[in-house]
């Protein structure tokens, strides 16, 4: 007598099983937000304006405060004073929010105005 040959493959797991699809990588949800009205306006980058005291320049500035009418509109100054020169003495208030605006450059002026 012969031994029974075996017609059915043995069952290693590699023939079964079907390939699955990739795993997506898991998303964060997404809310919808309020859009900003203005995008906030560039700062340059590099260091802070140093100012030279009694000069004059002309300025860029805009309003950073939430809320205001004229929050991210950049505005202009062409002559402006920096007084003693100290970042704290100098300053652009928004006629609208009464709130200090930013100041985003600032050139000094050559030649420099004539004093009267």
């Amino acid at each position: 007598m012969s031994e029974p040959t075996q017609d059915t493959p043995t069952n290693d797991g590699s023939d079964d099983e079907m390939p699955q699809p990739p795993t997506p990588e898991p998303t964060e949800p997404t809310t919808p937000t309020d859009p900003d009205p203005d995008p906030v306006p560039d700062t340059p980058t590099g260091d802070t304006i140093v100012w030279e005291a009694h000069t004059w320049y002309s300025i860029t500035y805009a309003c950073l405060t939430v809320g205001c009418p004229n929050e991210n509109v950049v505005g202009s100054a062409p002559m402006f004073y920096s007084n003693d020169g100290q970042a704290k003495n100098i300053r652009v208030i928004d006629s609208t929010c009464g709130k200090q605006s930013k100041i985003l450059t600032a050139t000094k002026l050559n030649p420099q105005p004539v004093e009267e």
